[in-house]
């Protein structure tokens, strides 16, 4: 009876012990399913070596195969320094000293793929003591995507904070340019001497390419929509070929090709920016010198997804270092450089991009390591006549008249400028600082008593376009040409009414054609 008795204990006892291994079989089987579908890479070391890894950390090294993994070393996974200039083996022994301390340690870290590419990670060590062997439960997560995205954000705020100052600068420039091209064209005037309009011209020409840059900062800025016109690429390839020469340097040869000209429309000073920032990109480089080739033709092509039709292609290749496959696919990207960090913005073939998008083109890019790159440019060939700019007129031309005009302008030089031009092109002017002025200029008038106000868009005490609010609040309807360095949508109050807006800076001849214009509208 006792032996049955044992024997029944026995059985028992063994289903017991098996129910029991069972349990700890599937709790070891759910332990291990969650280390292979962690999303972050989970390796285990013992000593100093890998003896375990789970999927996630094959692909974030970019390995074959989980053997590949474990037959590498933990200290090939590093670069020789981290981020703060520290050596890696001994900053490593320093982490790994504070997670035998604490028991965990938490900390980030420059790692590196097997292709050799470094990322950075957040690492998580769990050290457990067994003896006089450590066991390491290792966690990466991989902050490349919110590392970019935090730098955006940085770059986003630098960017609209310079926004900011840029067009704060440029107005103020604007104005500045104002009074010097006003100034060139009253000495050309009055002097015939060679040498003097010679300097005048040159004077002239150097506040041009002024004006030019400050319509990129206005442009940058968000202050400015670009003002796009019908444009002869060629002749503009020639035009701006010097500059080119002079950013490349000696070492570079530059060589331009065009053997028709093909008319687009874009906005001439960012057509410029686009040539400027591929002339620096090549130069860049070709630091052991080159050839920079720029070659323009007409083709049939409907490149990307664009439409089928007849586009001017901008072609620029450069004999440089080339790119490898990860700068091409992201050589387009804003932000990203392959030049050391403080060498460059990132900025240069996006805007690229960018610009010659909002023209409705296409951008593609080549290149090959140690062979070059080319850049192909796609800008939709226009069929309107070519816009050509405001050719000087002198006094007394169709562009004078002995009408009534009242210009309300708070900065002096540009005040005494523009009512000594006008009334050398035989107009009545009436002058006012600023916009409460204008207003009780123009109020205590017959509501005709003014054929025309010319006057600034920003102003202290009342904005032009709250002065002609009020006109029209008292039931004065005048013609108005508003001038400024800031953009239209400074004038968003005055409702669905057209806006005749003269940017700064202009020249005298501008402004006499602009006036006579608003005059005759």
């Amino acid at each position: 009876m006792n032996h049955a008795l044992a024997f029944i204990r026995f059985f028992e006892g063994w289903g017991i012990f098996e129910r029991t291994m069972r349990d700890r079989d599937s709790e070891r089987d759910r332990y291990q399913q969650l280390f292979e579908r962690s999303a972050d890479a989970s390796l285990i070391i013992e000593g100093e070596t890998f003896v375990e890894c789970n999927a996630a950390a094959v692909a974030m090294l970019r390995c074959s195969s989980r053997e590949e993994v474990l037959q590498t070393h933990p200290s090939e996974l590093s670069p020789q320094k981290q981020a703060d200039g520290r050596d890696s083996f001994e900053k490593a022994n320093e982490m790994m000293a504070l997670a035998k301390a604490k028991g965990s340690h938490r900390f980030e870290w420059q790692h590196k793929r097997l292709d050799g590419e470094v990322f950075p990670a957040e690492v998580l060590l769990t050290v457990i003591d067994e003896g006089d062997t450590s066991i390491i439960h290792v966690v990466w997560r991989d902050l490349s995507e919110r590392w970019s995205l935090e730098e955006e954000l940085r770059q986003s705020q630098k960017m609209q904070a310079i926004g900011k100052l840029a067009g704060g600068i440029a107005h103020d420039f604007n104005n500045l340019l104002v009074a010097i091209f006003g100034n060139c064209s009253l000495l050309e005037r009055v002097n015939d001497g060679p040498v003097t309009l010679q300097s005048i011209g040159e004077i002239r020409e150097a506040s041009e390419r002024a004006a030019a840059l400050v319509e990129q900062l206005m442009a940058f800025s968000r202050t400015q929509p670009p003002a796009s016109e019908v444009i002869g690429l060629g002749r503009s390839l020639d035009a701006i070929a010097p500059l080119l020469r002079r950013i490349i340097g000696e070492d570079i040869r530059l060589e331009v090709a065009w053997a028709q000209e093909v008319y687009v429309r874009i906005n001439p000073s960012q057509f410029d920016q686009v040539l400027l920032n591929l002339a620096s990109n090549a130069r860049d480089a070709m630091p052991e010198g080159g050839t920079l080739e720029i070659s323009l033709t007409r083709d049939r092509v409907a490149p990307g997804e664009l439409p089928m039709g007849d586009f001017a292609r901008l072609r620029v290749r450069d004999s440089g270092v080339g790119m490898d496959a990860e700068c091409q696919r992201r050589a387009f990207d804003p932000f990203y450089t392959s030049k050391p960090l403080g060498s460059g913005t990132g900025f240069g073939l996006s805007t690229v991009y960018g610009i010659i998008k909002q023209c409705g083109g296409h951008s593609s890019l080549t290149s090959k390591v140690d062979e070059g790159t080319t850049v192909n440019l796609f800008v939709p060939v226009s069929e309107d006549k070519i816009e050509t700019t405001t050719k000087p007129v002198s006094q007394g031309t169709a562009y004078g008249g002995d009408e009534r005009i009242l210009v309300v302008e708070d900065e002096p030089t540009i005040l005494s400028l523009v009512e000594r031009n006008l009334k050398e092109f035989g107009y009545q002017v009436t002058i006012a600082r600023n916009g409460r002025e204008g207003l009780a200029l123009a109020v205590g008038q017959d509501p005709g008593a003014f054929d025309l106000i010319v006057t600034d868009v920003r102003m202290p005490e009342m904005s032009g376009a709250a002065m002609i609010e009020q006109l029209h609040a008292e039931g004065h309807e005048p013609k108005v040409l508003f001038m400024s360095g800031y953009a239209a949508e400074e004038l968003t109050t005055l409702g669905d009414d057209e806006v005749d807006l003269l940017r700064k800076p202009f020249t005298p001849e501008q402004l006499a054609a602009r006036v006579r214009a608003a005059l005759d509208r």
